[in-house]
């Protein structure tokens, strides 16, 4: 399993979950995918960090409204591999 804790991902949201975040006035690109950074990952969803006018937040973003995730890799290191 990849650990998401403290990871920036890109998220496809379903359009269920693109409304769930509009009414929870948080401003969504046109874009089908929305940049997020994860604190936490759980069974339920990902609790996720984003910024309103009024200060800081975290939100659940329930798995069943995610029908994508991409997490960019980054530095990739190869361990244990003999020459």
């Amino acid at each position: 399993m990849v650990n998401l804790k403290e990871r920036q991902v890109v998220i496809v949201l379903s359009n269920k979950g693109r409304r769930v975040l509009h009414d929870a006035a948080i401003t969504l690109p046109d874009s089908p995918t929305v940049v997020f950074y994860v604190q936490e990952g759980d069974e339920h969803g990902l609790w996720v960090w984003f910024r309103r006018e009024d200060g800081d937040r975290l939100l659940l973003i329930r798995w069943e409204f995610i029908l994508a995730l991409e997490v960019p890799l980054g530095e990739v290191r190869v361990e244990g591999l003999v020459h």
